[in-house]
């Protein structure tokens, strides 16, 4: 009679057959060589999708359209040390672009300056006035047309360099004026 053995090394260890891919890699014999190929070729096709996408893309880009619509002047005060009042600028953005041409403002200054609507050249001379700021984030999503108000408190002292522009304004916008309208320049910042 035979005595089965407890020993580890006297067992039989079975291993389920393998699979017809392991097989058919064990034919052809997959080394460190063909494995680096497969590597670089899928690496290069993925460059090359990117590369093929991102030409696509600037290819369609269209330049969105920015335009200042409109600029209010409210609650204009007037006394002998100072001028103060608001201004709302209108700011729209026309984005013509599909998917991925979006974007979230979220700074943006404009520079005001008045100009002389009596001028023989509709300009005469330029007088800053003030510096306005976008109070909060604006999207511009895709295929959209965003219109957004860009406001500012305007105070401007009386001095010898202020004199000619308090009284632009005096003229345009002040208690006897009619219409009350004046000329500006906005002029959109980094």
């Amino acid at each position: 009679p035979q005595q089965a053995s407890t020993f580890p090394s006297d067992r039989i260890l079975r291993q389920a057959p393998p699979s017809l891919a392991q097989s058919k890699l064990a034919e052809k014999g997959c080394t460190g060589k063909r494995c680096y190929c497969c590597c670089y070729c899928t690496f290069f096709l993925l460059i090359l999708a990117i590369g093929l996408f991102v030409a696509i893309v600037a290819a369609n880009f269209v330049q969105p359209e920015v335009t200042v619509k409109k600029t209010q002047f409210t609650g204009f005060m007037v006394s002998p040390s100072e001028a103060t009042f608001d201004v709302d600028i209108s700011i729209f953005i026309d984005n013509p672009n599909d998917w991925p041409i979006k974007a979230t403002i979220q700074e943006l200054k404009a520079n005001l300056y008045s100009l002389d609507k009596a001028a023989a050249d509709k300009i005469g001379e330029v007088h800053y006035v003030g510096l306005a700021t976008l109070p909060k984030p604006v999207v511009v999503d895709v295929q959209s047309q965003t219109t957004f108000i860009m406001p500012t408190k305007v105070t401007i002292k009386s001095n010898p360099e202020s004199a000619d522009l308090l009284a632009r304004l005096n003229r345009d916008c002040g208690l006897f004026a009619s219409p009350k309208t004046t000329k500006v320049r906005v002029v959109l910042a980094d």
